[in-house]
């Protein structure tokens, strides 16, 4: 039997449709391939979490950087940059201005007041040393405007502080302990003098806070947990896992802690972005099997807590992956940076990198 002219006209419009689908998907679609990924430093220092100001006219990319693996010097570098066709480009990487009198500038945080940008920070003169908090505006390459944080509690590079702004309008600050390794959480109302800080019942490393669209806060960190493996001695095998913990009332009190995966790898830098429809989603890393490097995933957590199912952000042979920031573009789009660690991660060059993701999650 033959095909008419307008069934064979149909069938290679089909085709035709099919194939453009096929070379016209975008260069983010998930698991972000090597070439939709943009290096944003080189050798010889090491960066790792990263800020977002946007303008109407610009975009700076805001990030610590590191002199060495002993974390004995840090500042901040900045970087300008577009998106053109789902490709991200980077300009050259710039330390940030005025220069610093301690040693170390780093827990860099974006924090939008009243349509207003800010960028939070402490500097000191030691990882482990007491720490000045600050909060200034990005204005041709300078922090100006630069305040004193009031904190009743000293905070150091290795607290991991990170601020961020909830829907109440307060600004809220989550971090470790300087004495290790107590998680706390305090708020201020105006962005600069700080309230008592809250023990959240925890002990754990790398904390940050997330909001949901309803005012319910997500406060992520990675503890110690015992896995179900063991050492060829008998002894336990611990591993260091990210968990969540849920608060209805700006913090007054915490939900039962939970782990974001049940694997028995180990799963930490766990960061968080609010979603278009209202929840979150978490990015994490842990290896996508056993003996090989960490990957980047990322999953849904909704308003009741629970959580959609897992997907691999970046192709699994990148490399070994640690430290994603996650940062809300135009059009619903995302900009993620992370660390690739190299096999040995004290000799692995540990810069910066970039790339677009186009929508959020799949979600429950």
């Amino acid at each position: 039997m033959q095909c008419s002219h307008k069934s064979v006209r149909k069938q290679l419009f089909i085709l035709i449709t099919f194939m453009i689908g096929m070379f016209s998907l975008s260069a983010n679609e998930l698991p972000l391939q090597k070439e939709s990924i943009s290096r944003i430093e080189y050798p010889p220092e090491i960066q790792y979490i990263s800020a977002l100001i946007q303008s109407k006219d610009t975009s700076t990319l805001v990030y610590e950087s590191w002199k060495g693996f002993e974390m004995n010097e840090g500042d901040l570098h900045y970087s300008e940059l577009n998106v053109l066709n789902e490709k991200i480009y980077f300009d050259t990487a710039k330390v940030v201005l005025p220069n610093k009198k301690t040693l170390i500038r780093s827990s860099i945080s974006h924090v939008i007041i009243d349509g207003v940008d800010w960028l939070y920070f402490i500097e000191s003169n030691g990882f482990n040393s007491e720490a000045i908090a600050y909060r200034a505006k990005f204005k041709d390459s300078a922090l100006v405007e630069q305040e004193k944080i009031s904190l009743e509690v000293p905070l150091s590079s290795s607290s991991n502080a990170r601020w961020s702004v909830m829907k109440n309008n307060n600004v809220a600050l989550v971090y470790t302990d300087k004495k290790c390794c107590k998680l706390y959480f305090s708020i201020s109302k105006d962005g600069v003098k700080f309230e008592t800080p809250r023990y959240i019942g925890n002990t754990g490393f790398m904390p940050h806070l997330s909001s949901f669209s309803d005012g319910k806060l997500l406060y992520l960190f990675q503890k110690s947990f015992r896995s179900s493996k063991e050492k060829p001695n008998g002894k336990p095998i611990y591993i260091t896992k990210s968990h969540f913990r849920v608060s209805n009332n700006y913090g007054q009190t915490w939900s039962e802690y939970t782990p974001i995966t049940l694997t028995d790898d180990t799963v930490h830098d766990a960061k968080a972005i609010l979603r278009l429809d209202g929840n979150i989603d978490i990015y994490y890393v842990y290896p996508i099997q056993e003996g090989k490097g960490l990957s980047l995933w990322r999953k849904c957590i909704n308003i009741n807590g629970g959580l959609g199912n897992e997907e691999l952000v970046v192709q699994h042979d990148f490399g070994n992956i640690a430290k994603p920031s996650i940062h809300r573009i135009e059009n619903g789009k995302m900009l993620v940076t992370f660390v690739e660690q190299g096999k040995v991660v004290l000799e692995g060059e540990h810069n910066i990198y970039g790339a677009i993701i186009s929508a959020d999650s799949e979600c429950i």
